[in-house]
Order: structure tokens, then sequence, then C-alpha cells
């Protein structure tokens, strides 16, 4: 079979789950299909004209970088003075002869990021396969779905879930962070101290701006034009209820199944020594913004002096942190997360976003670590009751309860009996059988 994965890009220059899943499905595959792995690239801002390089890596599949595609605003929100960028129309030439020529089965998409829409109508009219993977909402504006969205549109403000109403980075911003350059460059000390400053701006600054009628028109624009791609879908790889449920608000017709992800190297260590703690320790990893609910849990470790919380996984500053039962540990290495799971008692995910799945509640699991999660968040689905919550209020009820050494333990208990399936050979079987097989389309 040939498979060709759409993704963001490979790690590190990109981080997070979605492409450590798409590049470890992509090792996987590689091993009895052949794979190519292509990602948006950079971009001449004078050209339309689509080419595809390939690129020397270290991979037993072929990389190749998508250039002169649609800009990558990764969540930052679109400049709302150059939403036409993000619609503009592209010569697939290029693109055409590639997919003539290699003529793969499916085409699986873990984001649409990039991808002009032109490229997913020539795949359709050739009737090569596509399914998509919902790692996010790229492009799903809550909305579209009321009487007037026009009106709304001239509002930045919209839920946590949307990834487009924020008034986002300009272009020429966008190109740059899309440059080779950046890339190489992108872990310098210059770079990440940069990057720190302006996170921890971002995170301060209310987010309410108003747009004109023909900026929201525009934006009207947009949405529609992602809902056309999304609609061009042949197979939805939801990865868990929580997706499942919020895409297909917008569109209720389409074909999918809900499989949880996982990524390589996991093992499970449930079956070990608990460490005993004077006091509880609660983990929170993640970054510190509000959609992830960091600023709820920060409020909840400032009410319970009690309690010593730890957090992981960004450079931002807070008072919080001051604390003295607080610690913050910024952003670790892979092992060093590893060895935090088994360090805490209990790992806390309050995400407020409707989180598609979660790759720390799944690790934090196979070390033995009880997780306590949002009712918002996808990787409920692999948990009991007990340890899902719908506001805050439950939240420190629910900590409060396992300071009890006797029912911290019982949860433990409980976690070593939930059935886990994390292996990453099992799982690419998995997605070949349940979405890669061509099947009849229908209509949404």
């Amino acid at each position: 079979m040939k498979i060709l994965e759409y993704t963001l890009g490979l790690p590190p220059y990109r981080r997070g789950g979605l492409p450590r899943y798409s590049t470890d499905l992509s090792l996987e595959l590689a091993k009895s299909d052949e794979v190519f792995l292509m990602y948006p690239g950079s971009i001449n801002p004078f050209s339309s004209k689509i080419k595809i390089n390939a690129k020397n890596s270290k991979y037993p599949f072929k990389v190749l970088e998508l250039k002169n595609g649609l800009p990558v605003s990764l969540g930052l929100g679109i400049d709302a003075n150059n939403i036409d960028k993000f619609i503009a129309k592209r010569n697939i030439d290029e693109f055409k002869r590639f997919i003539d020529r290699e003529k793969p089965d499916v085409v699986h998409f873990h984001t649409l990021m990039g991808a002009p829409i032109e490229m997913l109508d020539y795949l359709h009219r050739e009737r090569i396969k596509m399914v998509f993977t919902t790692h996010d909402f790229y492009g799903l504006c809550p909305k579209m779905l009321s009487k007037n969205p026009i009106s709304e549109l001239t509002n930045s403000v919209c839920t946590d879930d949307c990834m487009v109403c924020k008034n986002g980075p300009s272009y020429t911003k966008l190109l740059v962070m899309q440059t080779h350059l950046y890339e190489h460059f992108k872990e310098s000390k210059l770079i990440k101290k940069v990057r720190k400053s302006r996170k921890t701006q971002l995170n301060d600054k209310a987010d309410s701006e108003y747009f004109t009628i023909e900026q929201a028109q525009l934006g009207l624009k947009l949405r529609e034009y992602y809902l056309k791609m999304y609609r061009l879908i042949d197979d939805f790889h939801f990865n868990s209820s929580v997706a499942q449920d919020y895409i297909m608000q917008y569109l209720p017709n389409i074909k999918g199944k809900v499989v949880p992800i996982t990524h390589s190297g996991l093992t499970d260590n449930r079956q070990r020594k608990y460490e005993k703690h004077d006091k509880l320790v609660v983990g929170y990893v993640g970054p510190y913004d509000h959609k992830k609910g960091f600023y709820r849990l920060a409020k909840i470790a400032e009410s319970m002096p009690d309690v010593v919380f730890r957090f992981y996984g960004d450079v931002v500053e807070n008072s919080v942190f001051q604390k003295p039962n607080v610690r913050n540990y910024g952003i670790v290495s892979s092992a060093s997360l590893q060895q935090a799971y088994r360090d805490i008692d209990v790992l806390v995910v309050p995400s407020l976003w409707h989180e598609t799945f979660g790759f720390v509640v799944l690790e934090a699991l196979l070390q033995g670590t009880p997780c306590i999660v949002s009712d918002s968040v996808g990787a409920k689905d692999l948990l009991i009751n007990k340890c899902i919550f719908n506001n805050d209020s439950e939240l420190e009820e629910k900590l409060n309860k396992l300071k009890n050494e006797h029912i911290l333990n019982q949860l433990r208990k409980k976690v070593n009996g939930i059935k886990i399936a994390f292996n990453m050979n099992s799982h690419a079987k998995v997605c070949k059988n349940n979405f890669f097989i061509k099947t009849e389309r229908i209509k949404s």
C-alpha cells in the first residue's frame, strides 16, 4: 500500500502530540508499506505555484516539503488584515504530477493547515481516499452555528475551541516562521528568549478586538473554505468521543470511528512501588494558558496550601510560582517527564477547551499515576467516572479526598486494572483496517 501522510512537520521543529503521532505512525507503517510524509514549508510570497521538494532525512519513509502552500497559523489566530492570504488560490500542477506518478492509495491528513483546497479537490476527483485524524478543530468556528455569523465575526472573542477568531500574527511573521532559517535557529538561546517573552505577553493580553463588516465577511469566507475542505474528507479518525461529538455539530453526516491514539516507546510500568509523600503531590503537564486550564488549577493551588503542585511544560512566567507549595519545572525532556509522572501522586488535566485526546493522560496511566481530568478532555475515554470533573469545586473536592492515603491507594489499584491499548504496531494495523481501505463515499 502507498500512503501519503500530511502533517505539520517533524520533531523537534514542530512540537506536540500531532507531529509526534504522525511521525511515529509513519515509522510503523513504513515497516510494511511505502510511506510519504509531507509537511507545509517555506512560502515565496510572489508565487502561487505549489512545489514539492524531497528532503534528505534519517527516516525510512520519504519526507516531502510542500512549498508555497497556505500560511500556517499554528492556532495563534488569523490576522484580520490578511485573511485573503489563507484562502488564496494555488496552482497545484506539480502536486497533480506527483499524485499521478506515485498513485497513493490513501492520503492521511493530520491537519488542514497549509493545505490549499485545490489539493483536496483533485484527490476527490481522482477518487483517492482521504482520511482525517482529529488532532484539533482548526477552521471550525462556533460562530458558524449561529443565526447571524457576520455580526459575531466582528468581535474576536470566541470559545476556547476556536483557532481562527483571535487576531493572530502578521502574514510577514508567519512567512518567517516557515523559513528554513527560522527552523535552524528556533532552538537558539535568543529565539527561545523572544518566544518566552512573547508567550507571557500573549497570556496577559485581553483577547477582545473589533473588526469591520468587510473583515467579518472575509472571515466568513475563510470558515466556509474550511467547511468545504472537511466535507471532501472520506473518513474521519476521531481520536476520542469528545472530538467526534464536537466535529459532528458542524458535519453531522460524516463517516468515521473513534480510535484512541498512542505513540511509540511506551511501556506499561503500572506494577511499581509508590513513593510515600508527606503531602499530596499534584502534577500539571502542558502549556500555561487559559484553554488548557492552567489558570483554574493555579487558583486551586493558591487555595490549597497543604497540597504540593508541580507544573511542567512551558516557558511562561506566573505569580503562582512564587507560592511555597508550588514548583515550576518548565519544559523538560521526554525522559524527565516519565520520571515526573512517577514523582507525583495524581495528574490533573483541567482543560477548558474540548481537548481531542491528550497524550499526558496515556503516559501517566502507564506509569501507574491516577489522572483527574475535566469533562472536556478526550482521554477521559480511558478513565473511570470518578476521575472526571465538571467544575472547579468538583476538582477541589476530588483532590481533598485524595489527601487520604487509603483513598489514593484505592484509585491506584483501579488505574492498574484499566485496559489500555498503547502498542504502536497494533494501532497502525487498526488504522489500516478501519480507515485506509477504500470504501464508498457518502454525501455530507
